[in-house]
């Protein structure tokens, strides 16, 4: 039922594979620009959150996610190379022997460190507006930050597991559709799903403890406090693209062609 969208998915990783074979610094670019996104909506996402948590109103945890998923939008529609979602697309290929494991390895180590560098580049801007400095010291973020680096490990793995399921899916489930308009509304529903719930995703995070270090805070967090929440998120994100999204349909939509096979053999 599935297969001219995992087909889709295989011809996408073939093409950021072909990128990232060509020019390492372009693909980084690309990475770099997805995380760049997260951090503008993020930005946006504070300061709505804020306006509400200074009325002392609930609406502030439906604010921060309602607009965070612009930035999933903004990343598929303007070409950027998020890790995440790239967990399902090579999944795809390599199962589908288009790709190798090592091409699945390099990607994923790429597009981290694009994602990473995008970040601190947006990070490194965004202080020098001088905005940064305006927010209170309490702000919302911090208490993002601080509900962040006391989660347990377990907790954080099966949060990032959850969070890369919806977030493939977002990225999947449209390709289904031809009408532009659908895709969006429904990749909007899914990113709104995932961090309404309360999962975790790797790269947002990075970016969250990025901007939070730059901004007033009474929150201090350390670095082993950001890897003690990135290491088993980033693990977590794998497991929910690459098995519950990407082998789970490959598997769904190879069964019959497999039952064939065998049959054929018996004959």
């Amino acid at each position: 039922m599935e297969r001219d969208s995992i087909q889709y998915c295989i011809e996408l990783a073939l093409k950021k594979k072909k990128i990232l074979d060509q020019s390492l610094f372009k693909y980084l670019a690309r990475a770099a620009l997805a995380s760049i996104y997260i951090s503008f909506i993020l930005i946006v996402c504070l300061k709505l959150a804020e306006l509400f948590r200074l009325q002392e109103s609930p609406f502030a945890s439906v604010a921060y996610p309602l607009v965070f998923a612009t930035a999933l939008i903004m990343i598929i529609y303007g070409g950027g190379e998020l890790f995440t979602s790239n967990t399902m697309y090579f999944t795809f290929s390599t199962l589908d022997k288009k790709t190798s494991k090592m091409d699945l390895l390099k990607n994923w180590v790429a597009c981290y460190s694009g994602n990473i560098i995008g970040a601190f580049i947006f990070a490194v801007i965004y202080l020098s507006t001088g905005l940064a400095k305006e927010f209170p010291a309490d702000n919302f973020l911090a208490g993002v930050v601080d509900h962040k680096i006391h989660a347990s490990f377990i907790h954080l793995f099966f949060k990032g597991l959850l969070c890369n399921w919806l977030v493939c899916l977002a990225c999947f489930l449209p390709t289904r559709f031809k009408d532009d308009f659908a895709k969006i509304v429904l990749i909007f529903l899914l990113v709104f799903a995932f961090f309404f719930s309360g999962y975790e995703h790797s790269i947002a995070n990075i970016a969250v403890f990025t901007l939070s270090y730059i901004m007033p805070h009474n929150v201090a967090f350390t670095f082993g406090d950001v890897l003690h929440n990135l290491i088993p998120v980033t693990f977590g994100n794998i497991l929910g693209g690459s098995v519950g999204v990407g082998m789970a349909y490959y598997f769904l939509n190879n069964q019959k062609n497999s039952v064939r096979k065998k049959l054929k053999r018996v004959s």
